[in-house]
């Protein structure tokens, strides 16, 4: 198969043992990558970036942040040319008006995806709109504060019982929805209030409106060390396992 430019690396050769299939209708692929800046995932996720991302580098100050750019990126054009097939950087890319991604070359496939720690996340979807974020479990000086900050007073009461954990937990919940719907932090978190039944989580009010859109909320994770969610529609949407990406 033909190489990606500028590496040694052959098109698709990363893939071969994970057996990729098609994304068919009514289902959503998970998959994360392992940051490491040394292995040949992470020099084929930057052969995959056009020139105008490339240039982007750049912009930011620290190295860290322009290799989670490097990852993040060119890891989703990566990931997209295996189910477009088209070549990584000849996929169109395109952004929301409120800045949520999507690709010209077919707006049925929705995707999303998610940074943070030593890895990148990622859904794809043929089930509609999706969202996805994940933390890595840590320490937070000012946990209290933003706890008062961002969550109900019926939220809190549960979040405070255990509240490292369930704080990382709701606030990817959120955020998931969040990036589902295309808001971005335009919508604050505080103005959502979900509540737990039978160990589901359940979007119970929007700016203090009860939701009508019945979005489902799974948690996801790569390892025990991170907490995420996955956000969608559709009780019949087929959620496979997530996939990781390794070096």
């Amino acid at each position: 198969m033909k190489k990606l430019e500028g590496t040694n690396i052959q098109f698709g050769e990363l893939f071969t043992e994970l057996n990729i299939s098609p994304l068919k209708e009514g289902e959503i692929h998970l998959w994360a990558i392992a940051f490491n800046t040394n292995s040949p995932v992470f020099e084929a996720c930057k052969a995959c970036l056009t020139n105008q991302e490339r240039d982007r580098i750049s912009y930011y100050s620290f190295k860290r942040v322009q290799d989670d750019y490097i990852m993040s990126q060119g890891g989703l054009r990566l990931l997209l040319s295996q189910y477009l097939k088209i070549e990584p950087q000849n996929i169109q890319l395109r952004k929301h008006s409120k800045g949520k991604p999507f690709t010209e070359d077919d707006r049925g496939l929705c995707f999303n995806l998610s940074n943070t720690g030593d890895y990148v996340i990622y859904a794809f979807s043929r089930a509609g709109e999706v969202g996805i974020d994940l933390e890595e479990i840590r320490t937070l000086p000012d946990i209290d504060e933003l706890i008062e900050k961002n969550f109900t007073e019926k939220e809190r009461q549960y979040i405070n019982k255990q509240k490292t954990e369930r704080f990382f937990q709701f606030w990817t919940i959120k955020e998931a929805y969040l990036k589902a719907i295309g808001e971005g932090m335009r919508l604050t978190p505080d103005r959502l209030e979900f509540t737990i039944k039978n160990g589901n989580f359940e979007l119970e009010a929007v700016n203090g409106i009860f939701e009508q859109e019945d979005w489902l909320f799974k948690a996801i994770t790569p390892n025990e060390k991170y907490v995420g969610t996955l956000t969608y529609l559709g009780e019949k949407t087929r959620v496979g396992e997530m996939r990781i990406l390794r070096p």
